[in-house]
């Protein structure tokens, strides 16, 4: 009974059109003062300690850095190389798009971001190319969903943290299917390059693929920081002098480095960032951090609140007594978050579901680790479908066009997504490869 209504109250809430962190927080606060398994004194006490954490740190860093990026012209230098790497391809700048994207994606952690942020300047270019506005904005709202698979990821940030699963191995996990992902779109950009009238592009010399690697190695050299920085270097010996190895700054402070560095180089080195668009950047960037902790306070005391009934021990005492085997098990969960990203955006779907689902798949003998990218590839697809898909609607800005039209617009791309995420599903190895090696 207790569920039931805490059910009903959230999709009251969400009916008469209360944002998605007061449906969360309140429907948990009106069912406890209705069965009062909560003391009303704790409440207050546990929104304040839901966001006391140093890993949600990161978060308003990453965002930080993915502006300066934008605006610092390291986005614009990221082009250019892919650009140069595939540009002499058919549909080269349709898989330019989905390279830059995964660039992008290993500084930002955001999907929104980096449609955003990439969209900005190759929308107009592939239609300047003469590809399809289809095509176009396409490419460019699938290809950003890289954005929170490919380390790091603002997702998998809160999974650890909600979980307590180790950051460094959720980020391991995130590259491999995040390259395979991204494999797969350049794939369709070439097969649906096949009915646009596109010019192609001549190769790019040994002259301007250096020159191009040149202007965009500070831009590259972010991502292998962050990677070098969380994991570290192996042990060695020179000369007498030892190594023991191991991380030199935990994600967090990678996160507050990388939007320090990104700031430094926009300033001093591509010298494209003013001090007034870094203010700017810097005010854009409070909004949306104070969105996601606000959510996040509320979705942990939702999740608090079930907790506290005990719910997560009881599905995952339902899963053991139904005798699913895991492949049942992961097939009703992409189901069900299918479903659930029809209406709940990444970061609640995560805080909700993530404390549910995972004591039930440790019980079955899945690896949180694996299970935390299965949870990031369906959201992925509720980044990209109706009714609040975000990078449909950062997209639309893009674009002008309709929200409907851009959905329709992503269907044919959709079919690397869906393959990624079976692969994921029922290949483990391909999560759990990188982090094994750690071991």
């Amino acid at each position: 009974m207790t569920v039931l209504t805490l059910v009903l109250i959230f999709f009251a809430l969400i009916l008469i059109g209360a944002p998605i962190a007061i449906a969360l927080g309140g429907s948990a606060i009106m069912a406890s003062l209705i069965f009062s398994p909560i003391p009303d004194g704790i409440v207050g006490q546990k929104i304040f300690s839901n966001l006391n954490h140093f890993t949600l740190m990161a978060i308003p860093f990453f965002f930080l850095a993915a502006g300066l990026m934008e605006r610092g012209g390291l986005v614009q230098r990221l082009v250019g190389f892919a650009q140069a790497l595939v540009g002499h391809l058919k549909a080269g700048l349709g898989m330019t798009t989905v390279l830059t994207c995964i660039f992008f994606a290993a500084i930002s952690g955001s999907s929104p971001a980096t449609v955003a942020a990439v969209g900005n300047i190759l929308y107009p270019s592939l239609l300047r190319e003469g590809y399809s506005s289809k095509y176009a904005i396409g490419a460019l709202a699938t290809s950003g969903s890289i954005g929170i698979l490919i380390p790091p990821s603002i997702p998998l940030i809160l999974y650890g943290f909600i979980t307590e699963t180790s950051i460094p191995a959720l980020f391991l996990a995130g590259i491999l299917p995040g390259i395979f992902y991204g494999t797969l779109l350049m794939i369709t950009a070439r097969v649906l390059a096949t009915k646009e009238d596109i010019v192609v592009r001549e190769r790019s010399n040994r002259a301007e693929l250096g020159r191009a690697l040149r202007s965009s190695i500070p831009a590259l050299s972010l991502p292998v920081f962050i990677v070098v920085g969380i994991y570290g270097f192996p042990e060695f010996s020179i000369a007498g002098w030892n190594y023991d190895g191991g991380a030199i700054f935990t994600p967090t402070e990678a996160a507050a480095i990388s939007a320090v560095l990104a700031l430094l180089i926009g300033f001093f080195i591509y010298r494209e960032l003013t001090v007034k668009e870094f203010l700017k950047v810097t005010a854009e960037t409070g909004p949306r951090v104070g969105m996601i902790f606000w959510i996040t306070a509320n979705a942990l005391l939702f999740g608090f609140f079930l907790t506290s009934i005990g719910l997560p021990a009881q599905m995952a005492q339902w899963v053991v007594d139904m005798n699913l085997s895991p492949i049942v098990f992961l097939l009703c969960v992409n189901v069900l978050l299918v479903v659930v990203g029809f209406f709940l955006e990444g970061v609640p779907t995560i805080l909700v579901f993530a404390p549910l689902l995972v004591p039930a798949a440790e019980n079955l003998g899945i690896d949180p680790v694996h299970f935390a990218i299965i949870m990031v590839v369906n959201i992925e697809l509720g980044l990209i479908t109706p009714p609040v898909g975000i990078n449909l609607f950062v997209a639309s800005s893009i674009s002008g066009q309709p929200v409907l039209t851009v959905f329709k617009s992503t269907i044919p791309w959709m079919i690397a997504t869906f393959i990624t995420l079976m692969v994921v599903t029922f290949f483990p190895p391909i999560s759990m490869f990188l982090p094994g090696l750690g071991q």
